[in-house]
């Protein structure tokens, strides 16, 4: 059966992302089924389509074709307008929901009451870059068989040392999963901030982790396309994505909702210590 594989491959790459942004949502315990259509978030569909498409034409066509260079031009636009346009329009309709909120507990009578603009319209650049990253995957393996040395050198089932190697990854990103789990519930209790972060990263390190086991289980009983060297390779590069996006979410964020969670326990502190009937300290009379 011949087919387009302009449009095939694009259209794979994004039920590919769409279904992995549902995914990555879920096991972050945001459960929302229109994350398997609607634009925003992890990953940048937008991105993986527009790549996926200028792979496949580099690879059926060369780089010096007609259509490689519209292609990689028209990645180059709609990567820009994630980035930019389609951004600034998200940020814009929060500033309007802020405004709109307000104006309905101020009881100002709206001609539309509850009404809300979608926000998330645009990506971070890291969504962009993963994105972009899947649409490059998906697209020379959906063309693997014009991928030539570097092909065959993704369909070769690792060995020896090399299979080790990946074995012992994984197990390494398993356990040190749990241990970092231990640690920070150790170190900080019950806080919310924390708590959020150990799940996120024990659903990274734990699927990740047992991914990488399934990987190299197939690929020791050389279970055919299953056993290729490229799958090991995707997994290990899910786990730096998804390392980076817990990253960047939370090197700013966990620190001020800590110290937010440190203010309030003093807050409560103070009240409670005023409500035990005790005297409050009061201010030295001149």
């Amino acid at each position: 059966m011949v087919y387009n594989p302009y449009i095939v491959v694009p259209l794979a790459t994004w039920a590919v992302a769409q279904v992995l942004k549902f995914v990555l949502a879920a096991l972050q315990g945001r459960i929302d089924f229109r994350n398997l259509y609607a634009s925003g978030g992890m990953p940048s569909v937008h991105s993986s389509v527009v790549c996926s498409l200028a792979v496949t034409a580099l690879l059926l066509d060369g780089p010096g074709s007609h259509l490689f260079g519209l292609t990689a031009v028209l990645a180059a636009i709609i990567i820009y307008d994630s980035l930019g346009v389609r951004r600034a329009a998200g940020e814009q309709g929060a500033a309007l929901n802020m405004v709109l909120s307000s104006l309905e507990k101020g009881r100002i009578k709206l001609d539309r009451p509850g009404l809300q603009l979608r926000e998330v319209l645009g990506h971070q650049p890291l969504e962009v870059l993963a994105g972009g990253a899947l649409g490059i995957v998906l697209g020379g393996f959906f063309n693997y068989d014009h991928l030539g040395a570097l092909g065959d050198v993704l369909q070769a089932a690792p060995v020896g040392r090399e299979l080790w190697l990946y074995a012992g990854l994984f197990a390494l990103v398993l356990v040190g999963g749990v241990v970092s789990q231990w640690l920070l519930s150790a170190r900080y209790g019950k806080s919310a901030t924390m708590t959020g972060l150990r799940r996120r990263l024990l659903a990274a390190t734990q699927t990740v982790g047992w991914l990488g086991v399934l990987m190299v289980l197939l690929q020791y009983e050389r279970a055919s396309y299953a056993a290729w060297r490229l799958w090991a390779l995707v997994v290990l590069a899910v786990g730096v994505v998804w390392a980076i996006a817990i990253w960047s979410g939370s090197y700013r964020s966990v620190p001020a909702g800590l110290a937010a969670e440190a203010t309030q326990a003093r807050k409560l502190k103070w009240l409670n210590w005023g409500r035990g009937g005790k005297r409050k300290p009061s201010r030295a009379k001149n």
